[in-house]
């Protein structure tokens, strides 16, 4: 995510092939998701998208796209500056008897947690802003990053 990014959130009918519908809008426009979350919200039968574009994206196109899709109840970007912003990130990194110390320093410098150790590599979950975890990833390439999942951007208005 970068700093122009757009955000925005749906809320839409928890049913089948809404998700496909609403990436097809994104796909047919070739505008890019740079990140899409969907999970229940606190409407009952109802979950809450949260989709990140660049900012090259004609916003108003698509929310009358969206509109269109009989599912999607309300739709609204986000402020980034007044909004609660989180991603989560899950490392897999190598780790030596000589790496280890400066490895643990710089994941509690960052309030990351170890979820998971195993031989000679470690599982390191951290939650926070798109940048903070960005950050981390660049200062923990040198112990050897083995594998990255992310889940992506989810976001609240304040």
């Amino acid at each position: 995510m970068t700093p122009r990014s757009n955000i925005l959130t749906a809320l839409v009918e928890n049913k089948s092939g809404v998700l496909n519908r609403i990436a097809s809008l994104f796909r047919r426009r070739r505008y890019n998701i740079e990140s899409l979350t969907v999970g229940h919200s606190e409407k009952l039968g109802l979950s809450r998208m949260t989709i990140v574009v660049n900012e090259n994206t004609d916003i108003e196109q698509v929310f009358r796209q969206m509109y269109k899709i009989i599912e999607v109840i309300k739709i609204k970007k986000i402020d980034s500056k007044s909004a609660v912003i989180r991603d989560l990130a899950l490392v897999k990194v190598k780790v030596t008897p000589a790496t280890k110390a400066k490895l643990l320093k710089t994941i509690q410098l960052f309030h990351a947690e170890i979820v998971n150790k195993k031989g000679s590599e470690m599982i390191i979950q951290i939650v926070g802003q798109p940048e903070k975890i960005n950050s981390f990833l660049d200062l923990i390439k040198v112990f050897g990053v083995v594998e990255v999942s992310r889940a992506g951007a989810t976001a609240i208005s304040n």
